[in-house]
């Protein structure tokens, strides 16, 4: 039985796909005939086939190629390929990423456990190329990556919300399909993605709020993280100017499409969360006055006592839990996110993670330079005049009412 279906989109990338169609061969603990690769070329123009066709693979393999039409986009390539999917679960991964011999063992960690989640990791972005051999002898994983140079974006936001996505208003605003995994059958559920969505960015926010919607916990697991190739983009985040209009135009057709986001999360909000850096605060709970338990995990042996006094605080509202973990245990992190949206939150922080406040501001320096600043700036204002515009006809119509 096939487990495992990796859906990779692909354009005019056969370099950095070829390096992780390598990454992927023999996967620890999985035998070829437990996981496929299905490759879904958007139309390259060179020839993708040609270059990766000759390279050894350890599991069933399909390529399909697409011609481009008026209706290509990021959502249609994935959608054609889960569908052709025959496993049990759907990974998606982009196809700059490389992951580690121990990537399916260890997602299976979370699906075997628990089979209705969707499972996001994080990436750390690399600065220069990887050779092939590199990856083919498993030297590339041999860095600690785990430091200020590496993090994308959502390991920053992760700093002050903590890696507990269950505890928070909007976890779904942290989906990213660029290495995620959830079950056909709910992808089935769900339609997959909304092909909609043209350009850059949103499509897999989108489905991460269908899931949200849709009862599914929404999980992060750090054992599946992946790393992306460098080609141009150093830090995870929106890179251009024309990326950040076509995720603006997206993110506007998000909320066309789902009306009542617009009182769960008002769409200047986002905007506005981005020019002044405070998305974490924009996903985080508003709660005042509470009182705070911090928890330091250095053993194993003392996490069952642990989980005994965290459903019991968590239980009660005007608590907040703080657990810093030492072990970094993957099956407590698991624990803590499947308690779902607790009475009181839960806050969890592996140390190995953890950054000072001078780095985080570093990081968002470099991330923020000024002319994304003047964007999100004139995006934030456009959206508050038209906020005015409306409020204003509005009142018009109901003076010459009277």
């Amino acid at each position: 039985m096939i487990k495992y279906s990796v859906v990779i989109p692909t354009y005019n990338n056969m370099v950095l796909l070829n390096n992780t169609l390598e990454s992927l061969n023999d996967q620890l603990d999985f035998e070829n005939n437990q996981y496929e690769v299905i490759v879904v070329d958007d139309g390259s123009s060179e020839n993708t086939l040609n270059a990766i066709q000759d390279t050894p693979r350890t599991y069933s393999f399909q390529y399909i190629y697409l011609e481009r039409t008026t209706d290509s986009c990021r959502a249609r390539v994935r959608n054609i390929g889960w569908r052709k999917a025959q496993g049990v679960f759907v990974v998606f991964l982009d196809a700059d990423m490389v992951v580690n011999r121990n990537y399916l063992s260890e997602l299976s960690r979370y699906v075997d456990q628990h089979s209705d989640l969707i499972v996001i990791s994080y990436r750390y972005m690399l600065k220069e190329p990887i050779a092939f051999e590199d990856i083919k002898l498993g030297r590339i994983f041999e860095k600690n990556y785990r430091t200020l140079d590496y993090f994308e974006a959502r390991h920053f936001d992760s700093q002050q919300h903590s890696f507990n996505l269950a505890t928070l208003k909007h976890p779904w605003h942290c989906v990213y399909s660029c290495n995620m995994a959830l079950s056909k059958e709910k992808l089935e559920l769900l339609g997959g993605f909304d092909e909609r969505y043209k350009g850059w960015g949103m499509e897999d926010t989108d489905i991460g709020y269908r899931c949200y919607r849709l009862g599914m916990s929404i999980v992060s697991h750090l054992g599946i993280e992946a790393l992306h190739q460098y080609h141009g983009e150093a830090f995870g985040d929106i890179k251009n100017q024309q990326k950040m209009y076509e995720w603006d135009k997206n993110i506007t057709l998000m909320y066309e499409i789902h009306p009542y986001l617009h009182k769960e999360l008002p769409r200047w909000r986002i905007n506005f969360a981005y020019f002044a850096r405070r998305v974490p605060k924009l996903l985080m709970r508003s709660e005042r006055n509470r009182f705070e338990y911090r928890f330091d995990v250095r053993q194993e042996e003392e996490i069952p006592d642990l989980k005994v006094q965290i459903i019991e605080l968590s239980t009660k509202p005007g608590n907040l839990i703080v657990i810093w973990d030492e072990v970094e245990s993957v099956d407590l992190h698991l624990w803590i996110q499947l308690l779902g949206y607790t009475q009181s939150e839960i806050r969890y922080f592996p140390k190995s993670y953890m950054l000072e406040q001078a780095e985080i501001r570093q990081f968002f320096n470099k991330v923020f330079p000024l002319k994304k600043i003047i964007v999100l700036s004139y995006m934030c204002l456009k959206l508050i005049g038209k906020k005015f515009f409306r409020w204003a006809t509005g009142f018009r119509l109901q003076l010459s009412k009277k």
